[in-house]
């Protein structure tokens, strides 16, 4: 896994003008970390999330936050495509190192 080319294919799916789904725990965590950046999250709550060893719970906790807050994905570029990436994910997968280091990454970018 190239932590680089799963950054990209995030970012090419939310400005891509055909909807395409996220398909990895890879894919969904750096949206997430994204996401989470862009609501504002307090640091407190991202290390939470960041410590959650099932990936399902991570996924619905985020999807949680998300679906709440539409308004500030509007804001961002391609955030409207970014928020129907992150709460239509139906992708069940599992949580390791490599997919929390994409969700620190996605908080970063």
């Amino acid at each position: 896994m190239v932590i680089g080319l799963v950054r990209d294919a995030v970012k090419i799916k939310m400005a891509a003008k055909e909807e395409s789904p996220l398909i990895s725990a890879y894919e969904f965590c750096y949206a997430a970390g994204l996401g989470c950046r862009i609501l504002g999250l307090a640091p407190e709550k991202t290390r939470e999330l960041a410590k959650t060893d099932d990936f399902a719970q991570f996924k619905q906790r985020v999807q949680e936050l998300t679906r709440n807050a539409e308004d500030a994905f509007a804001e961002y570029p391609n955030g409207s495509r970014l928020y129907s990436l992150l709460t239509g994910c139906r992708y069940k997968g599992a949580m390791n190192a490599d997919a929390r280091k994409l969700f620190e990454l996605g908080l970063q970018d």
